[in-house]
């Protein structure tokens, strides 16, 4: 079952704190991350314009993957195919050593009305309480 899970955990002003959990055929994993509440509203509409032009891949990236900063996410958005079947390669960071050196990348398999309503709950999730989630769930093409 491909899985992406966004979980608010904790918020002070326009600084957000979320578990992302990522899953696939062949692998599980999660880590928490940091971002403005600007750009994740941004990275939600992004996602949501992609659904409209979906020819053209879609990046977005949650923190900075270089630096001294907390651990990154991003997810590339690939063109849908024919049938509406995505695939978005999914990069986590491995929160287990200071040197930011373990990533976790993979693919998770979705379809175009999937990925529209997950970056709808997305958008909504920046204003939604702690403990609320966005989930994008995908059993099998």
């Amino acid at each position: 079952m491909d899985k992406i899970i966004f979980e608010k955990i904790w918020q002070e002003g326009d600084l957000l704190e979320f578990k992302i959990s990522a899953e696939s055929e062949f692998v599980s994993a999660y880590q928490t991350c940091y971002v403005q509440q600007p750009l994740f509203k941004n990275n939600a509409n992004k996602m949501i314009n992609y659904i409209d032009n979906c020819t053209e891949p879609c990046y977005v990236e949650y923190g900075c993957k270089k630096g001294n900063y907390t651990p990154a996410f991003s997810m590339n958005i690939m063109e849908a195919d024919n049938h509406g079947h995505v695939k978005i390669e999914v990069d986590i960071e491995l929160a287990d050593n200071d040197e930011r050196l373990h990533r976790c990348c993979f693919y998770v398999r979705t379809e175009l009305g999937q990925l529209e309503r997950f970056s709808k709950e997305l958008k909504q999730l920046s204003d939604g309480e702690i403990g609320s989630s966005a989930q994008l769930w995908r059993n099998s093409f």
